[in-house]
């Protein structure tokens, strides 16, 4: 199956009350994406694998839409490819040329006019490439180390609800108060604004800043309004630790492939609790 345009999959989710897992392959890492593919087809779960702008800077955009499409051509469920984070028109416009069928254009922090004229300059493009953008309003930072806790600055309604009218984006990330990051635990998720959201716009919204977010929290997420979920360092971080642990522990005879399989399955496995806590489980049949 080739990447499809991931628009429907995620408004059919936004409709029915799921959301679609978007698992990010930290720049188009083998193990992780084939983890992926085969975690959402066991479950028939719909799936849109992530590459984030800055771990491009290793493979690039042509290797991680090549292994990507190789791993997935023989799934049965719907599966996307987006860009995550692209940080200009251009790098969106990489990312649509080697065959991406969504592209997240990341200018929140820029003041609101700037970040409407880019966005509706990356549509344009993507519309030419019959591909999905998506957008954010509120500002969603990045935790870094042990440094004191940033605060996000929190979507506004009356933003999120002109930006959407004036750019016609697909989807949009919204701030409710998570952050980017390895973080152990993060709780304190604004519900009463995401249930605003919700009522007051009338495009899927997408939750970034998933480290540590406890099940339960997660779930609820979802049943308040999110109907697109991204995950990066809930994959790249145990990746490391299981590889870790395969080296010492493993009868792996110093063939990396043993290794990499390993980590592979216990990859999968975990994507498998994600999607299910989603509600996406069949919904990709």
């Amino acid at each position: 199956m080739s990447f499809v345009n991931p628009k429907s999959m995620v408004q059919k989710a936004w409709e029915d009350g799921y959301a679609v897992p978007a698992f990010n392959s930290n720049g188009g890492c083998y193990d992780i994406i084939r983890a992926a593919v085969e975690a959402a087809e066991e479950l028939g779960s719909p799936l849109i694998l992530q590459t984030y702008q800055d771990n491009l800077a290793y493979r690039g955009y042509k290797h991680a839409a090549e292994i990507s499409a190789l791993l997935a051509e023989e799934a049965t469920v719907p599966v996307a490819l987006q860009l995550d984070h692209g940080h200009s028109l251009s790098d969106c416009r990489g990312a649509l040329e080697a065959g991406y069928t969504s592209v997240m254009i990341d200018v929140s922090h820029l003041p609101f006019e700037e970040n409407v004229a880019l966005t509706k300059q990356v549509l344009q493009l993507a519309r030419k490439f019959k591909a999905a953008v998506e957008g954010e309003v509120g500002h969603i930072v990045i935790q870094k180390g042990d440094d004191a806790l940033p605060i996000s600055p929190k979507t506004d309604i009356e933003e999120a609800r002109e930006y959407c009218r004036r750019t016609g984006v697909d989807f949009l990330a919204v701030a409710i108060g998570t952050r980017h990051g390895v973080i152990e635990s993060q709780t304190d998720i604004d519900f009463p604004l995401l249930k605003k959201l919700r009522a007051s716009i009338e495009v899927p919204l997408v939750l970034h800043g998933t480290s540590g977010i406890p099940p339960e929290l997660l779930s609820r997420c979802v049943q308040n309004g999110i109907a697109k979920a991204n995950f990066g360092e809930v994959f790249r971080v145990p990746y490391i630790k299981y590889f870790a642990e395969y080296m010492e522990t493993l009868d792996h005879q110093y063939h990396p492939w043993r290794i990499m399989q390993a980590c592979k399955d216990r990859l999968k496995e975990d994507m498998k609790k994600l999607i299910r806590i989603l509600g996406a489980e069949g919904k990709g049949r």
